[in-house]
C-alpha cells in the first residue's frame, strides 16, 4: 500500500508538471500569435493614437514626426484611400518646416497635392499649390513659387473664390518685387486689390507693404511713405502696425529726414506690445540707435547698438543679427577699422548661414573697403561671381515665369455689358442723338488728320523727317477712310432706313469708339523731361493682355528723364512702332524689353517670341520702315535679328 501510495504520488506530479509545461506553451503560444495578428492588423485605434501623439507639440517636432511616420504607414495599409492620409500628410509637412526639412516639406507637399487630385478635390488642390509654393518660397526657389500660386488662382478664379484670388496675386507681387521686376510687381499687386476687401486685412497689408518696398527699391521714399501709411491705416495687427511703423521711419531716414525717423522710433519704442516681443524690440532700438548716428556721427549710441545685438543673440534672431552686425561696422568704420572688419566678417559669415545672397553682397563690400590685406582681391572675385550669380539666377527666374499671363483687362467685357443694360432705359433717346455723337465722331476725326497735316508741314527743316511724317499722316488718314468712315456710314444707314435693335446700334458705336481710340494712342502727345519714364512705361505696359506678357527690364536704371527731349520722343515712337508691330504680325506670347546706360550710351534690347521676319523683307513690312530714319535722326544705330517662326530681335544704341 505504501509503495502503491508513493508510485501514484509519483505518477500524480508528473502528470502535475506535464500539464503545467503544456499550459506555459499554450499562454506563450497565444501570446505570440497575439502579437502577430496585431503586427498584421493594426487597430484604427492605434492610429488615432498616433495623431494624436504627432500633434502633441510637447514631444518635439522630430518626436511627432516619427508618430506621423507610424500613422501614415498603418492607414496606407489598412485603408489607403482614407482622408486621414490627407491630414497626415498636411502635418507632416508643417513639421518639416519647422525642422527645416525644406525639401522634404516640398515633397510631401507634392505628395499631398497628387492626392487630392486624384480625388478631384478643387478646392483643396488650389490650396495645396499655394501650400508648396510657399515652401517653394522658402528653399528660395522663386520661379516655382510663382508657377504654383499663378496655379493656385486659376482654380481659384474657376470656383469663384475672390480671397483666394487675390491672396495668389499678393504672394506672387511680392516675389516680382524680390527678383527686381517692380513695374510687375505693381501691376499685380494692383490686380490683387480687386479682389480684396477689408476682410483680408493681412493681405491687403502685405500688398501696400509691397508696393512700399518695390518704391524704396527704386528710390521713390516719398511713394514708399504712402504705401506704409495706407498698409498702417488698415492694419488691425499691433505688431503689423510696428513694422510698417519701422519701414516708414527707415523711409524718412532714406531720405535724410532724421527728426521725423528718430521721433517715429522713439514712439515705437514706448510701445507696450514690444515688451512680449523681443525680436521687435531689438529692431526697433537699432534702427533709433544708427538713424540716430546717422544724422551726427558723434551721437553716443553705442551702448544701444550692442543692446540690441545682445537681446538678438539671447533671442537666436538669426536675421537680426546680419543687421546689427552691419550697423555696427558702420559705426566702427572712422573710429576702429579692426573692429569694423570684424563685425563685417560676422555679418558675411552670418548672411551665409542664412543664405542671404544681398546680404552676402553688401558684407563683401565692407570687407573689400575695411580689409587691407591680401584678402581684398579674394573677396573682390567673391563680390563679382556672386553678383553675376544673383543676376543669371533673377534673369532664368524671371524668363520663366514670364510666360504666365496677365489678367490685364479681366472686367473689360462685364463692365461694357453693364453699360449696355443700363443703357436700355434711355433707348429712345440714343436714337435721336445718334446722329450727333456720329457727326462728332467723323468731326474728331478729320481734325486729327488736319493737325498731323499741319505737324508735317512745319517739318520742311528735315527731308527724311519730312517723309516719315507724310507717311505716317498717310496711314492715319486710310486708317479714318477704311476703319472709321466706313462703319460711320454704315451706322448712318441703319440709323436712317432700318429699325435694328439697340444692341446692335451700341455695339457698332461701340466699334467706331475702340477704332478712334486706337488711331488716338498710336499717335498721342509725348510727355517729355522728368515724367518721361513713367509715360513710356505706362505706354509699353499697357500692350500687356490675357494674351501678351510685356517684361521690362532695369527702366528705372537709366535715367530716362536725362535723355534729350527731342530723343526722348523718337525713343518713344520707335518702340511704339515695334510693339504696334508685334500686336498686329507677330503673335507673340511674350516681349523682353532692356534698359541700360553705360557713361551716357543708351542701349535698348527689344525680343519677342513672335513668329518672326524675313530679313530681306524687313523694310518694306509690318511698319517698321520709318524706325531706321528715326534712330539715324538721333544719330544712332539699330540692328536686327530675325527670320521666319524664330522670334524678333531689334538692338537700339544711341549717345545722349
Amino acid at each position: 500500500m505504501l509503495l502503491s501510495y508513493f508510485v501514484g504520488m509519483k505518477y500524480l506530479k508528473v502528470t502535475s508538471l506535464f500539464f503545467l509545461i503544456f499550459s506555459l506553451l499554450q499562454i506563450v503560444s497565444c501570446n505570440n500569435k497575439e502579437r502577430v495578428e496585431t503586427a498584421e492588423k493594426p487597430t484604427a485605434d492605434a492610429v488615432s493614437s498616433y495623431m494624436q501623439k504627432m500633434k502633441d507639440a510637447s514631444f518635439g517636432d522630430i518626436a511627432c514626426l516619427n508618430y506621423a511616420n507610424k500613422a501614415i504607414e498603418i492607414e496606407k495599409k489598412t485603408n489607403p484611400n482614407s482622408k486621414r492620409i490627407e491630414e497626415i500628410l498636411g502635418h507632416k509637412i508643417y513639421l518639416f518646416g519647422n525642422l527645416k526639412q525644406l525639401d522634404s516639406a516640398i515633397n510631401s507637399s507634392k505628395e499631398l497635392l497628387q492626392l487630392t487630385v486624384k480625388n478631384k478635390d478643387s478646392a483643396a488642390i488650389g490650396d495645396n499649390y499655394s501650400r508648396l509654393a510657399y515652401y517653394y518660397g522658402l528653399n528660395y526657389e522663386k520661379d516655382s513659387a510663382f508657377l504654383s500660386y499663378e496655379r493656385s488662382k486659376q482654380i481659384h478664379i474657376n470656383l469663384g473664390d475672390s480671397a483666394k484670388i487675390g491672396e495668389n496675386l499678393a504672394q506672387m507681387a511680392i516675389i516680382q518685387s524680390d527678383l527686381g521686376d517692380y513695374s510687375g510687381s505693381d501691376n499685380t499687386a494692383v490686380q490683387a486689390l480687386k479682389y480684396l476687401n477689408k476682410n483680408n486685412d493681412i493681405y491687403l497689408n502685405a500688398i501696400y507693404n509691397c508696393l512700399a518696398i518695390s518704391s524704396r527699391k527704386q528710390k521713390d521714399f516719398h511713394e514708399a511713405i504712402y504705401w506704409y501709411d495706407k498698409a498702417i491705416s488698415i492694419s488691425t495687427n499691433d505688431l503689423s502696425k510696428v513694422t510698417c511703423k519701422n519701414n516708414k521711419a527707415n523711409a524718412f531716414r532714406d531720405l535724410k529726414e532724421y527728426d521725423k525717423s528718430i521721433a517715429l522710433l522713439s514712439e515705437i519704442l514706448n510701445d507696450t506690445i514690444l515688451i512680449n516681443n523681443p525680436k521687435t524690440e531689438a529692431r526697433i532700438i537699432d534702427n533709433l540707435a544708427f538713424t540716430k548716428w546717422s544724422a551726427n556721427k558723434n551721437a553716443a549710441v553705442l551702448p544701444d547698438l550692442l543692446k540690441a545685438l545682445s537681446i538678438r543673440l539671447n533671442e537666436n534672431d538669426l536675421f537680426g543679427l546680419i543687421a546689427s552686425y552691419a550697423h555696427l561696422s558702420d559705426y566702427y568704420k572712422e573710429k576702429n577699422p579692426n573692429t569694423a572688419l570684424e563685425y563685417a566678417t560676422k555679418m558675411y559669415k552670418q548672411a551665409t548661414d542664412q543664405k542671404s545672397p544681398q546680404d552676402q553682397l553688401e558684407a563683401l563690400e565692407k570687407l573689400i573697403e575695411f580689409d587691407t590685406s591680401n584678402m581684398a582681391k579674394a573677396y573682390y572675385i567673391r563680390y563679382v561671381k556672386l553678383n553675376d550669380s544673383i543676376n543669371e539666377a533673377e534673369q532664368k527666374a524671371l524668363n520663366k515665369f514670364a510666360k504666365v499671363r496677365y489678367d490685364t483687362e479681366k472686367n473689360r467685357e462685364e463692365n461694357l455689358q453693364l453699360k449696355i443694360i443700363a443703357s436700355e432705359k434711355q433707348l429712345e433717346l440714343e436714337k435721336e442723338k445718334t446722329t450727333k455723337i456720329i457727326a462728332g465722331v467723323f468731326g474728331s476725326s478729320v481734325i486729327l488728320g488736319l493737325l498731323i497735316f499741319v505737324y508735317y508741314r512745319k517739318q520742311k527743316h528735315h527731308q527724311e523727317k519730312r517723309a516719315e511724317v507724310y507717311k505716317t499722316e498717310t496711314r492715319i488718314s486710310k486708317k479714318i477712310h477704311d476703319e472709321v468712315a466706313n462703319n460711320v456710314v454704315n451706322i448712318m444707314n441703319k440709323v436712317q432706313y432700318t429699325e435694328n435693335p439697340k444692341n446692335e446700334l451700341l455695339d457698332d458705336l461701340e466699334k467706331v469708339y475702340l477704332l478712334t481710340r486706337n488711331i488716338s494712342h498710336e499717335n498721342n502727345f509725348i510727355e517729355t523731361g522728368a515724367k518721361f519714364e513713367y509715360f513710356l512705361k505706362t505706354m509699353l505696359t499697357s500692350f500687356n493682355t490675357d494674351k501678351t506678357t510685356v517684361i521690362l527690364k532695369d527702366i528705372h536704371k537709366v535715367a530716362l528723364a536725362e535723355i534729350n527731349k527731342e530723343k526722348q520722343i523718337e525713343l518713344y515712337r520707335i518702340l511704339q512702332e515695334f510693339m504696334v508691330n508685334m500686336r498686329k504680325h507677330s503673335e507673340a506670347s511674350l516681349v523682353a524689353i532692356t534698359f541700360q546706360n553705360i557713361k551716357n550710351q543708351y542701349t535698348i534690347n527689344y525680343s519677342d517670341n513672335g513668329i518672326g521676319l524675313n530679313l530681306e523683307t524687313l523694310t518694306f513690312k509690318n511698319g517698321l520702315s520709318n524706325v531706321e530714319t528715326r534712330i539715324k535722326s538721333i544719330n544712332g544705330t539699330i540692328t536686327f535679328d530675325t527670320a521666319l517662326n524664330n522670334g524678333f530681335k531689334a538692338f537700339i544704341s544711341f549717345k545722349n
